[in-house]
């Protein structure tokens, strides 16, 4: 039996000569893998193209409980992308982005507020003008209330360190857990206020950025055990002066 759900492509890995295992994030399901031919007729390489990372897409699939690879009889594109395709600075923030959720989403459960994020943001990110250099900053912010890891802001003073572990603002440094001093404390605090609307307005060099970034994937591998080191933060640290 044939089912209809939306879908946004994480990944797709070789499987064996003949298949590929392509991850999917789908909204009626969860994340869900399934196989794709390999072949090198122009069928195959026009379907291939069809899933490129955070691709959108209108599915028609078939799931059998039990199954871990699924089918996909049929597949369009849901909401085209064309500058996340086109444009190589766009692909790049694709490419860590959906490199990252691969690492996080794991629940073959539907999520569907979680889904419309993930969708709205990469919509935005296809037609996003001056801020696109923090647009993975200000994803990944955002994403923490949906994967539950929100910190806490309401302890914070000045002078304060930020508790990683705990999610939390201390008056000392935790002896065990990782934590941020209180300089970077504080900038966490207003980081925290970054949306798509005002993302624009926060200034960072490369390197700040990069910082930043490093920052937020420590606060996510501490609370989501298993992340896995990832490859494609270090394609984004010679982007963006």
């Amino acid at each position: 039996m044939y089912d209809k759900t939306r879908g946004i492509v994480l990944h797709t890995i070789p499987y064996n000569d003949t298949l590929s295992v392509v991850h999917i994030f789908t909204e009626r399901y969860g994340r869900m893998s399934y196989t794709l031919p390999r072949g090198a007729g122009r069928a195959a390489k026009m379907a291939r193209a069809l899933y490129m990372p955070l691709s959108l897409l209108e599915l028609e699939v078939e799931t059998r409980a039990g199954r871990n690879l699924q089918r996909i009889r049929e597949a369009h594109t849901w909401i085209p992308l064309p500058y996340v395709q086109s444009d190589p600075i766009r692909a790049s923030l694709a490419m860590f982005l959906s490199e990252f959720l691969g690492s996080v989403l794991r629940n073959n459960e539907p999520q569907p507020q979680l889904f419309a994020y993930i969708a709205q943001s990469v919509g935005l990110l296809d037609r996003m003008g001056p801020g696109l250099a923090n647009f993975h900053i200000c994803f990944l912010v955002g994403l923490t209330s949906y994967i539950g890891i929100t910190p806490n802001c309401e302890g914070y003073r000045p002078g304060t360190y930020f508790d990683m572990q705990e999610g939390v603002f201390v008056s000392q440094p935790p002896v065990i857990n990782a934590s941020l001093p209180p300089v970077e404390a504080a900038f966490m605090v207003k980081l925290l206020r970054m949306n798509y609307a005002n993302l624009h307005l926060y200034r960072f060099s490369r390197s700040e950025r990069n910082h930043i970034l490093n920052r937020i994937i420590s606060y996510y591998g501490i609370h989501l055990t298993g992340m896995g080191q990832l490859s494609s933060p270090a394609i984004l640290q010679a982007l963006f002066d």
